[in-house]
């Protein structure tokens, strides 16, 4: 990896491939009006693709600044991969019972335990992963995105990433994990000079 290089981007070329929580981008809006600043997000240099970044390109939206720092990446470099997030519950053997009961056909699958989450698409999958965690989430069970966990979800690939952002599509909150190689600043840099 070349040096990192930091760049005062338009919010409108660059593409977003995850969705956000609304929670977290008002925190981020107010903590970026009450410092003047705002870290950067990294970007694929070849697709304009945000690999990370979703909630502060939101918060920037949302505050209507003209640009945001960015550091664009080879996202093509072996030197950064996507992995995904596992799934961590505070009551396993009643999501295990949960679960169980859904109904699942297809040939992706996410895995808990004998359990198998299924469907052909991984987007759709994704989505219906989200729905679990929400209902699971209404009946009291905390659900946590981890490196290691209870579910495990399917792979996601590089070209699944590019795939749905260049669809116009996002995955839900926090599906990828990209990992770096290499240090990423997380500086924040002043909105007053966009």
């Amino acid at each position: 990896m070349s040096t990192i290089r930091i760049e005062m981007e338009k919010l409108g070329d660059l593409i977003p491939h995850e969705d956000i929580l609304i929670d977290k981008v008002v925190n981020i809006s107010f903590e970026v009006q009450k410092i003047r600043a705002i870290k950067p997000i990294i970007v694929d240099e070849n697709t304009h693709v945000i690999l990370d970044g979703h909630h502060r390109f939101t918060a920037a939206l949302r505050l209507s600044l003209p640009k945001i720092p960015v550091i664009y990446v080879n996202y093509n470099s072996t030197s950064i991969s996507v992995n995904v997030w596992y799934r961590r519950f505070s009551k396993p053997y009643i999501v295990k019972s949960v679960l169980s009961a859904i109904y699942s056909n297809g040939k992706i699958c996410a895995k808990f335990d004998s359990i198998r989450i299924c469907d052909d698409d991984l987007y759709r999958l994704y989505w219906k992963l989200e729905k679990v965690e929400s209902f699971l989430h209404s009946i009291g069970i905390n659900v946590e995105k981890d490196i290691v966990g209870h579910l495990e979800p399917p792979s996601i690939y590089k070209e699944d990433v590019i795939s749905i952002a260049n669809r116009g599509l996002r995955f839900p909150p926090k599906t990828t994990r990209h990992v770096y190689e290499f240090i990423i600043p997380q500086k924040a840099i002043s909105i007053d000079d966009t």
